[in-house]
Protein backbone atom coordinates (compact mmCIF):
# COMPACT_ATOMS: atom_id res chain seq x y z
CA UNK A 1 0.00 0.00 0.00
CA UNK A 2 1.04 3.42 -0.70
CA UNK A 3 1.53 5.63 2.12
CA UNK A 4 -0.54 8.90 2.61
CA UNK A 5 0.71 11.94 0.71
CA UNK A 6 3.43 10.33 -1.70
CA UNK A 7 2.38 9.98 -5.40
CA UNK A 8 2.33 6.67 -7.09
CA UNK A 9 4.82 7.82 -9.49
CA UNK A 10 7.27 9.24 -6.70
CA UNK A 11 6.77 5.91 -4.43
CA UNK A 12 7.29 4.03 -7.91
CA UNK A 13 10.94 5.86 -8.55
CA UNK A 14 11.94 6.15 -4.94
CA UNK A 15 11.80 1.97 -4.99
CA UNK A 16 13.65 2.14 -8.71
CA UNK A 17 16.29 4.56 -7.71
CA UNK A 18 16.47 2.42 -4.13
CA UNK A 19 17.36 -0.82 -5.73
CA UNK A 20 19.81 1.37 -8.33
CA UNK A 21 22.17 3.06 -5.35
CA UNK A 22 22.11 0.50 -3.00
CA UNK A 23 21.99 -2.89 -5.42
CA UNK A 24 23.80 -1.96 -8.07
CA UNK A 25 25.97 0.44 -6.71
CA UNK A 26 25.22 3.73 -9.27
CA UNK A 27 26.21 6.88 -7.92
CA UNK A 28 22.74 9.44 -7.79
CA UNK A 29 24.20 11.33 -11.18
CA UNK A 30 24.22 8.05 -12.79
CA UNK A 31 20.81 6.90 -11.86
CA UNK A 32 19.15 10.30 -12.95
CA UNK A 33 21.02 10.29 -16.13
CA UNK A 34 19.49 6.88 -16.35
CA UNK A 35 15.57 7.78 -15.27
CA UNK A 36 15.89 11.48 -16.42
CA UNK A 37 15.95 13.35 -13.48
CA UNK A 38 17.86 15.46 -11.97
CA UNK A 39 19.97 14.86 -8.96
CA UNK A 40 18.33 16.46 -6.52
CA UNK A 41 15.49 14.82 -7.33
CA UNK A 42 17.07 10.98 -7.11
CA UNK A 43 18.46 12.18 -3.56
CA UNK A 44 14.96 13.78 -2.45
CA UNK A 45 13.45 10.52 -3.41
CA UNK A 46 16.43 8.35 -1.92
CA UNK A 47 15.46 10.36 1.62
CA UNK A 48 11.75 9.65 0.74
CA UNK A 49 12.68 5.53 0.78
CA UNK A 50 14.24 5.51 4.02
CA UNK A 51 11.53 7.89 5.98
CA UNK A 52 8.64 5.46 4.13
CA UNK A 53 10.53 2.38 5.33
CA UNK A 54 10.93 1.28 1.48
CA UNK A 55 14.86 1.08 2.29
CA UNK A 56 16.04 -0.54 5.59
CA UNK A 57 19.37 0.11 6.35
CA UNK A 58 20.72 -2.51 9.14
CA UNK A 59 24.58 -2.47 9.90
CA UNK A 60 25.94 -5.64 11.16
CA UNK A 61 28.10 -4.47 14.54
CA UNK A 62 31.21 -7.31 15.32
CA UNK A 63 30.16 -9.62 18.54
CA UNK A 64 31.77 -7.49 21.57
CA UNK A 65 32.09 -3.89 19.85
CA UNK A 66 29.50 -1.59 21.99
CA UNK A 67 28.85 1.45 19.69
CA UNK A 68 25.71 2.42 21.19
CA UNK A 69 27.12 2.68 24.72
CA UNK A 70 30.24 5.12 23.39
CA UNK A 71 27.73 7.19 21.54
CA UNK A 72 25.60 7.50 24.88
CA UNK A 73 28.99 7.81 26.87
CA UNK A 74 30.15 10.82 24.30
CA UNK A 75 26.74 12.38 24.65
CA UNK A 76 26.14 12.30 28.27
CA UNK A 77 29.78 13.22 29.02
CA UNK A 78 30.22 15.62 26.50
CA UNK A 79 33.57 13.56 26.06
CA UNK A 80 35.79 13.97 22.01
CA UNK A 81 36.42 10.24 21.89
CA UNK A 82 35.04 6.78 24.04
CA UNK A 83 36.55 3.28 23.85
CA UNK A 84 34.32 0.72 25.33
CA UNK A 85 35.64 -3.12 25.69
CA UNK A 86 34.12 -6.36 26.79
CA UNK A 87 34.59 -7.26 30.35
CA UNK A 88 34.62 -10.88 29.96
CA UNK A 89 37.56 -11.77 28.08
CA UNK A 90 37.87 -15.40 29.30
CA UNK A 91 39.90 -15.23 32.26
CA UNK A 92 42.15 -12.40 31.00
CA UNK A 93 42.45 -9.67 34.26
CA UNK A 94 40.45 -5.99 33.60
CA UNK A 95 44.11 -4.22 33.31
CA UNK A 96 44.92 -6.38 30.17
CA UNK A 97 41.50 -5.38 28.94
CA UNK A 98 41.61 -2.17 29.17
CA UNK A 99 45.11 -1.61 28.07
CA UNK A 100 44.44 -3.61 25.10
CA UNK A 101 41.53 -0.99 24.43
CA UNK A 102 43.96 1.93 25.09
CA UNK A 103 46.54 0.60 22.80
CA UNK A 104 44.06 0.34 19.91
CA UNK A 105 42.74 3.64 20.62
CA UNK A 106 46.68 5.11 20.60
CA UNK A 107 47.36 3.01 17.33
CA UNK A 108 44.52 4.59 15.61
CA UNK A 109 45.33 8.33 16.55
CA UNK A 110 49.22 8.40 16.94
CA UNK A 111 51.25 10.17 14.00
CA UNK A 112 54.52 11.48 13.10
CA UNK A 113 55.78 14.31 15.51
CA UNK A 114 53.44 13.38 18.48
CA UNK A 115 54.29 13.91 22.03
CA UNK A 116 52.60 10.93 24.27
CA UNK A 117 52.87 11.13 27.68
CA UNK A 118 52.25 8.36 30.10
CA UNK A 119 51.10 7.83 33.40
CA UNK A 120 51.31 4.67 36.07
CA UNK A 121 49.68 2.67 36.96
CA UNK A 122 48.87 -1.43 37.27
CA UNK A 123 46.93 -0.82 33.91
CA UNK A 124 49.06 1.42 32.09
CA UNK A 125 51.86 -1.59 32.97
CA UNK A 126 50.31 -3.50 30.55
CA UNK A 127 50.11 -1.30 27.77
CA UNK A 128 53.36 -2.10 26.10
CA UNK A 129 52.04 -5.87 25.88
CA UNK A 130 49.09 -5.08 23.91
CA UNK A 131 50.82 -1.79 21.47
CA UNK A 132 51.63 -2.37 18.30
CA UNK A 133 52.08 -0.71 14.53
CA UNK A 134 52.19 -1.86 11.52
CA UNK A 135 55.34 0.80 10.98
CA UNK A 136 57.16 2.75 13.49
CA UNK A 137 56.03 6.33 13.70
CA UNK A 138 58.71 8.90 14.46
CA UNK A 139 57.24 10.41 17.78
CA UNK A 140 58.21 10.84 21.47
CA UNK A 141 56.82 9.10 24.64
CA UNK A 142 57.15 11.48 27.95
CA UNK A 143 57.34 11.13 31.16
CA UNK A 144 55.02 13.17 33.31
CA UNK A 145 55.60 11.47 36.80
CA UNK A 146 59.43 11.47 38.34
CA UNK A 147 60.73 8.05 38.77
CA UNK A 148 60.75 4.85 40.69
CA UNK A 149 60.66 5.58 44.48
CA UNK A 150 59.75 1.80 45.90
CA UNK A 151 62.54 -1.25 44.94
CA UNK A 152 60.16 -3.00 42.12
CA UNK A 153 58.09 0.40 40.54
CA UNK A 154 60.25 0.03 37.42
CA UNK A 155 57.54 -2.32 36.24
CA UNK A 156 55.37 0.74 36.07
CA UNK A 157 57.75 1.98 33.39
CA UNK A 158 56.33 1.78 30.56
CA UNK A 159 57.51 4.79 28.65
CA UNK A 160 61.03 3.22 27.29
CA UNK A 161 58.65 0.21 26.39
CA UNK A 162 56.56 2.43 24.33
CA UNK A 163 59.13 4.12 22.43
CA UNK A 164 60.99 1.01 21.56
CA UNK A 165 57.65 -0.44 20.52
CA UNK A 166 56.81 2.89 17.96
CA UNK A 167 59.83 3.34 16.72
CA UNK A 168 60.02 6.42 18.43
CA UNK A 169 62.13 8.06 21.28
CA UNK A 170 61.41 8.66 24.93
CA UNK A 171 62.41 12.29 27.17
CA UNK A 172 63.01 11.45 30.51
CA UNK A 173 61.88 12.72 33.99
CA UNK A 174 65.40 13.24 35.68
CA UNK A 175 63.76 13.72 39.59
CA UNK A 176 61.86 11.26 41.97
CA UNK A 177 58.41 11.25 41.56
CA UNK A 178 57.65 11.46 45.53
CA UNK A 179 60.31 12.80 48.21
CA UNK A 180 59.85 12.50 51.68
CA UNK A 181 60.48 16.50 52.28
CA UNK A 182 58.04 19.05 50.83
CA UNK A 183 60.58 21.21 50.57
CA UNK A 184 62.64 19.28 48.38
CA UNK A 185 59.96 18.70 46.32
CA UNK A 186 59.66 22.89 45.92
CA UNK A 187 62.96 22.91 45.09
CA UNK A 188 62.75 20.21 42.34
CA UNK A 189 60.05 21.33 40.85
CA UNK A 190 62.42 25.21 40.06
CA UNK A 191 65.17 22.64 39.13
CA UNK A 192 65.75 23.62 35.51
CA UNK A 193 66.00 20.34 33.77
CA UNK A 194 62.64 19.16 35.75
CA UNK A 195 61.25 22.98 34.76
CA UNK A 196 62.33 21.89 31.02
CA UNK A 197 61.03 18.21 31.58
CA UNK A 198 57.91 19.24 32.81
CA UNK A 199 56.82 21.62 30.60
CA UNK A 200 57.60 18.89 27.69
CA UNK A 201 55.01 17.04 29.30
CA UNK A 202 52.21 19.54 29.66
CA UNK A 203 52.67 20.14 25.93
CA UNK A 204 52.06 16.72 24.87
CA UNK A 205 49.37 15.92 22.52
CA UNK A 206 48.46 12.96 24.19
CA UNK A 207 48.42 11.98 27.99
CA UNK A 208 47.38 8.47 28.77
CA UNK A 209 46.74 7.59 32.80
CA UNK A 210 44.15 5.87 34.95
CA UNK A 211 42.73 7.00 38.12
CA UNK A 212 42.50 5.33 41.72
CA UNK A 213 39.99 5.16 44.63
CA UNK A 214 40.63 6.91 48.12
CA UNK A 215 40.81 3.04 49.40
CA UNK A 216 43.60 0.70 50.40
CA UNK A 217 44.08 -0.36 46.65
CA UNK A 218 45.60 3.19 45.91
CA UNK A 219 49.20 2.32 44.63
CA UNK A 220 50.13 5.28 47.12
CA UNK A 221 48.75 3.50 50.09
CA UNK A 222 50.21 -0.02 49.04
CA UNK A 223 53.84 1.82 48.58
CA UNK A 224 53.64 3.21 51.79
CA UNK A 225 53.55 7.25 50.88
CA UNK A 226 49.83 7.86 52.27
CA UNK A 227 48.57 6.22 55.27
CA UNK A 228 45.01 4.83 56.42
CA UNK A 229 44.57 7.96 58.43
CA UNK A 230 45.54 9.86 55.22
CA UNK A 231 42.69 8.16 53.35
CA UNK A 232 40.43 8.55 56.01
CA UNK A 233 40.68 12.31 55.92
CA UNK A 234 40.29 12.37 52.64
CA UNK A 235 37.41 10.54 52.29
CA UNK A 236 35.90 12.34 55.41
CA UNK A 237 36.78 15.73 53.16
CA UNK A 238 34.91 14.02 50.09
CA UNK A 239 37.24 12.95 47.73
CA UNK A 240 36.95 9.94 46.00
CA UNK A 241 39.77 8.88 43.75
CA UNK A 242 42.83 10.73 42.49
CA UNK A 243 44.60 10.70 39.09
CA UNK A 244 48.48 11.31 39.00
CA UNK A 245 48.55 11.40 42.91
CA UNK A 246 46.32 14.32 43.18
CA UNK A 247 42.77 14.13 44.71
CA UNK A 248 39.63 15.08 43.64
CA UNK A 249 36.01 14.82 44.59
CA UNK A 250 32.65 13.66 42.96
CA UNK A 251 32.37 17.19 41.14
CA UNK A 252 35.80 17.31 40.26
CA UNK A 253 37.43 19.73 42.53
CA UNK A 254 40.64 19.32 44.06
CA UNK A 255 40.68 17.60 47.36
CA UNK A 256 43.94 18.84 49.22
CA UNK A 257 46.69 15.81 50.46
CA UNK A 258 49.39 15.81 52.78
CA UNK A 259 51.84 14.57 50.50
CA UNK A 260 50.59 16.94 47.54
CA UNK A 261 53.60 19.04 47.78
CA UNK A 262 55.73 15.76 47.76
CA UNK A 263 55.05 14.89 44.69
CA UNK A 264 57.17 15.40 40.95
CA UNK A 265 55.13 15.63 37.94
CA UNK A 266 52.62 17.82 36.12
CA UNK A 267 49.08 19.09 38.10
CA UNK A 268 45.98 17.72 37.83
CA UNK A 269 44.73 20.99 36.07
CA UNK A 270 47.34 20.62 33.44
CA UNK A 271 45.46 17.81 31.91
CA UNK A 272 42.43 20.23 31.02
CA UNK A 273 45.07 21.92 28.66
CA UNK A 274 45.89 18.43 26.36
CA UNK A 275 44.46 18.05 23.22
CA UNK A 276 43.80 14.06 23.83
CA UNK A 277 43.81 13.58 27.71
CA UNK A 278 42.90 9.82 28.31
CA UNK A 279 41.97 8.19 31.31
CA UNK A 280 42.03 4.24 31.00
CA UNK A 281 40.43 2.77 33.94
CA UNK A 282 37.42 0.21 34.85
CA UNK A 283 34.97 -1.68 37.61
CA UNK A 284 32.85 -0.90 40.19
CA UNK A 285 35.58 0.81 42.58
CA UNK A 286 36.99 3.11 39.61
CA UNK A 287 33.01 4.21 38.68
CA UNK A 288 33.45 7.19 40.96
CA UNK A 289 37.01 8.26 40.15
CA UNK A 290 36.17 8.32 36.58
CA UNK A 291 32.82 10.39 37.30
CA UNK A 292 34.79 12.78 39.54
CA UNK A 293 37.40 13.00 36.85
CA UNK A 294 35.26 13.91 33.98
CA UNK A 295 33.24 16.25 35.87
CA UNK A 296 36.62 18.07 36.89
CA UNK A 297 37.62 17.98 32.60
CA UNK A 298 40.75 16.42 33.61
CA UNK A 299 39.71 13.89 30.65
CA UNK A 300 38.03 14.29 26.94
CA UNK A 301 38.68 10.67 26.05
CA UNK A 302 37.79 7.22 28.19
CA UNK A 303 38.45 4.02 27.36
CA UNK A 304 36.34 1.95 29.98
CA UNK A 305 34.36 -2.06 29.48
CA UNK A 306 30.91 -2.60 29.26
CA UNK A 307 29.64 -2.99 33.04
CA UNK A 308 31.36 0.06 34.00
CA UNK A 309 29.83 1.71 30.65
CA UNK A 310 26.36 0.79 32.29
CA UNK A 311 27.19 2.45 35.06
CA UNK A 312 28.47 5.46 34.16
CA UNK A 313 25.43 5.86 31.49
CA UNK A 314 23.18 5.21 35.00
CA UNK A 315 24.53 6.98 37.33
CA UNK A 316 24.63 10.13 34.13
CA UNK A 317 20.72 9.50 33.87
CA UNK A 318 21.09 7.76 30.62
CA UNK A 319 19.75 4.74 29.43
CA UNK A 320 22.24 1.64 28.96
CA UNK A 321 21.89 0.00 26.06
Amino acid sequence: MIPTGISEADYRLSVRAAVLYYQQGLTQSEIGEKLGYSRVKISRVLAMARDQGILEIRVKVPVGWHLELEAELTKLYGLRDVVVVSADQSGRSIESVLAEGAAGWLADHLKAGMRVALGIGRTMAHLPERFRLDQPVDCSFVEMIGAAYTSDWARFDVTSKMAELAGGTREALRAPGFVTDPDLGALLGKEPSVVEALERARESDVIIQSVGPANTSAILFQYGVLTADDLEDLRQRGAVGDALGYYFDLEGNRVPSRTDSNLVGVGLEDLRDVPWSVVVAGGSEKVQPIIGGLHGGYFNVLVTDDVTARELVTAAGGEAA
